[in-house]
């Protein structure tokens, strides 16, 4: 392993002022399903160069690299140490700045949201942690999220999510510790995952069990008096590989809020699109961490792939979740791809309270 590699293939921790390296087993995970993003690295010795046995506590602030690219902005969460006759071992864990809008009650004056887009609402619940919130979306693209009141209790990641949902919009932290609100992306990575090349192992899955050729969405009525109740046909969809599909239909019932707001057809849509998309899940170890630009393994980044003995070829599928490993193994790097329809984000209508 030349100087160079070991620049770009080294894990430092920078905390207190001080960066620590020389880290034995390396763990960091990112993803756009995930909040926050986290880390575990561990070390079979007291930190390199030092005689100190513990240079922080949990809590303090942290930063952690990969090379020179910083990966995570964040806390530390626990902090390990164990003994024998043997070894010593220490071990660290954190997360990402996010943790806090995961882990802590909404704080909103009055609890009443008015009047604000899902940007808008963000960044008034992530300011008390001192995150920053961004959008790769126009405030033109962003609609008035309607009036509606915060459950006591209930944390700012599902206020979000809620927000996001409304807006058809992914959220998920970046390597400063801000949130993004984006959608799914259509940049490609400089390279992909190829049979041959760059992979050490590889794990395909596609399944048909909750696959339906045909799917319909319906909204239900209820006749005064007598009570009966009938079922109106309001939006259908077909997959896209129903053609080679038997037939298989599912009907599903349709939110009062979203027919109300003419999304009906979009909700079928999504129904199955999510289920198409998810019904094929392609997790693969390569033996780096970048790809052949030199850059980190992204993701919400479309990634080429190629491996005909798994009948995956000339597919551009999102990177949802990637790890970055390090240990007596080597440095390896396992990315979670499926295809864009994946990510489309859940319709979602707020309910309207009528005054009379």
């Amino acid at each position: 392993m030349t100087e160079e590699t070991k620049k770009t293939e080294e894990l430092s921790l920078v905390i207190n002022g001080k960066r620590i390296s020389g880290w034995d087993s390396v763990r960091v995970t990112r993803g756009i399903e995930r909040l926050p993003n986290d880390f575990e690295i561990s070390l079979m010795d007291y930190y390199p160069a030092t005689n100190e046995k513990q240079l922080f506590k949990p809590g303090d602030p942290c930063e952690v690299f990969l090379g020179q690219d910083r990966v995570i902005t964040g806390y530390i969460d626990t902090w390990n140490g164990q003994i024998n006759k043997n070894q010593h071992q220490i071990s660290v864990s954190g997360r990402g700045k996010c943790q806090d809008l995961v882990d802590c009650s909404a704080n909103w004056p009055n609890n009443v949201i008015s009047q604000s887009n899902a940007l808008q609402i963000a960044q008034k619940l992530a300011q008390w942690y001192g995150i920053e919130v961004s959008s790769t979306v126009s405030d033109g693209g962003l609609q008035i999220v309607p009036q509606f009141t915060l459950n006591w209790g209930e944390s700012s990641q599902q206020v979000i999510e809620r927000c996001c949902r409304y807006s058809a919009l992914l959220y998920y932290e970046q390597p400063d510790g801000n949130l993004l609100l984006t959608r799914v992306s259509d940049k490609v990575a400089a390279s992909g995952v190829e049979q041959g090349k760059n992979i050490e192992s590889a794990d395909f899955s596609d399944s048909m069990a909750e696959r339906y050729s045909d799917y319909t969405g319906v909204s239900l009525s209820v006749t005064p008096f007598a009570g009966d109740v009938s079922a109106v046909q309001n939006a259908s969809a077909r997959d896209p590989e129903a053609g080679k599909m038997r037939y298989r239909n599912y009907i599903t019932i349709i939110e009062s809020t979203l027919i109300t707001a003419k999304r009906e057809q979009e909700s079928i849509d999504w129904e199955m699109n999510r289920r198409y998309g998810r019904s094929k899940i392609l997790s693969v170890m390569v033996d780096s961490w970048r790809d052949a630009s030199g850059k980190l393994w992204e993701p919400n980044t479309l990634i080429p792939i190629n491996i005909p003995v798994l009948g995956v070829t000339d597919k551009f599928w999102t990177l949802s979740d990637v790890t970055y490993l390090r240990d007596a193994g080597g440095t390896r790097a396992t990315l979670q791809l499926m295809p864009p329809e994946a990510f489309i984000a859940e319709p979602y209508e707020f309910y309207q309270v009528i005054r009379v």
